[in-house]
């Protein structure tokens, strides 16, 4: 192999921390625009010239520590083409510029099939099918995989709640270590944890004196955690270090199952949860939040992608009379549902055991409680669903590159 071309795969391999499993080509194709990648079953992907040239491996191009782009589409001639691409003899692509970016330039590129296969194939955030959403009610909440706390250390167990945390939006695990610090921990290895204005970590305990309706011991109705937030945390642990009290068990609902049984049975009551802007704001001494949304929000895509419910943040209704009665009865319709017997659980946490769920899908709460007979003691914290998604990946790179040793 030319020494050259052997010197260039040894620096960098794929413009990122990623591993890809290599892919046999059968054939490339240079268009007017761009490469047509052939691999094996037929598969096809597409790679527009100067987009490809920005994601090359070389040093001056890829940062070789940081893995990020050198040079931007200004550096690109507008007559930019590819020359020539051909397979090398160890699978790799070489493509054969018509014009020099960089200073040390030597007019072509080497690109990795299964890096191209992965990028151009299909998006790079996508993951496999076995992180599809999976909807729940109460005849099936117990199917939900639960997670052995003694081994969330072993990568497949993580793995697994990550999975399972993404399919479901929510993820119990058992027999963790009662200990202050195992929230944060636990939260950690997910990513970031995000602050607020309960903390970075919150103590969910009875207050005298309280700032929030959690700090009482009333029941609290199935909602999401800052609705008056302009992005709603994506995810929240709660984990319990006592829990003696007579009541005080923990309530959830799948948003997601809700908006999809009321798209079917009512499109009437659906266009208006997720058309009709609520207005939602904090009611607290030292901050005002305020926001306004509807209940059932959609991505660009028009799946659902965001419950916002909060029952006793929700500010007075605005608009005409007959507007806001109708918008009234179908909340109300709504929240029938979602604390009903069809999809609310109920249960109780024990010491040791931690709530992982989806804050934007998963609606939780708890039942009454005395304030005067034993204690109960939650910890809590905020991370954003792309903590999540980013957990999984680096997982998954890890377990790619032990194999390869």
């Amino acid at each position: 192999m030319d020494k050259t071309l052997q010197n260039k795969k040894n620096l960098n391999l794929t413009p990122d921390f990623s591993f890809y499993p290599r892919k046999t080509i059968r054939d490339v194709v240079v268009h007017p625009l761009g490469l047509e990648v052939i691999f094996e079953a037929d598969k096809r992907t597409f790679h527009l010239s100067q987009d490809l040239r920005e994601h090359a491996t070389d040093p001056e191009t890829t940062h070789p520590i940081t893995k990020e782009t050198l040079i931007s589409p200004l550096d690109i001639p507008e007559d930019f083409f590819i020359k020539q691409a051909e397979i090398s003899s160890d699978g790799f692509i070489r493509v054969v510029w018509s014009h020099k970016i960089t200073p040390n330039d030597e007019g072509f590129s080497l690109y990795h099939s299964g890096w191209l296969f992965s990028t151009g194939m299909t998006s790079e955030f996508d993951f496999n099918n076995d992180t599809s959403i999976k909807i729940w009610d109460a005849s099936n909440f117990d199917n939900i995989p639960v997670i052995s706390g003694t081994n969330l250390s072993d990568n497949k167990e993580f793995e697994k709640m990550l999975i399972t945390l993404i399919q479901y939006g929510v993820v119990i695990i058992k027999g963790l270590p009662v200990e202050e610090n195992t929230l944060e921990n636990v939260a950690s290895r997910i990513g970031t944890i995000r602050n607020s204005n309960f903390g970075r970590i919150f103590d969910v305990k009875y207050k005298h004196n309280p700032d929030s309706n959690a700090y009482t011991n009333e029941e609290l109705l199935l909602h999401n955690d800052l609705s008056t937030r302009e992005y709603i945390p994506g995810l929240q642990l709660l984990f319990c270090m006592i829990n003696e009290t007579d009541g005080g068990f923990s309530t959830l609902a799948d948003g997601f199952a809700i908006a999809d049984y009321i798209k079917d049975h009512d499109t009437e009551i659906y266009d208006l949860l997720s058309g009709y802007k609520v207005s939602f704001a904090n009611k607290a001494k030292t901050s005002d939040y305020r926001i306004e949304s509807p209940i059932i929000r959609h991505n660009d895509k028009g799946v659902v992608n965001e419950i916002r419910w909060t029952c006793w943040l929700r500010s007075p209704l605005r608009g005409s009379l007959s507007r806001m009665n109708d918008f009234y009865e179908a909340q109300k319709k709504f929240y029938k549902l979602v604390n009903s017997d069809q999809f609310k659980v109920e249960f109780k946490l024990n010491p040791g055991d931690m709530i992982c769920m989806d804050n934007r899908r998963i609606l939780h709460g708890r039942t009454r409680f005395s304030e005067t007979h034993g204690e109960r003691w939650m910890r809590g914290c905020y991370l954003e669903r792309d903590e999540l998604q980013s957990a999984l990946r680096l997982v998954r790179r890890d377990a790619i590159w032990h194999k390869q040793q």
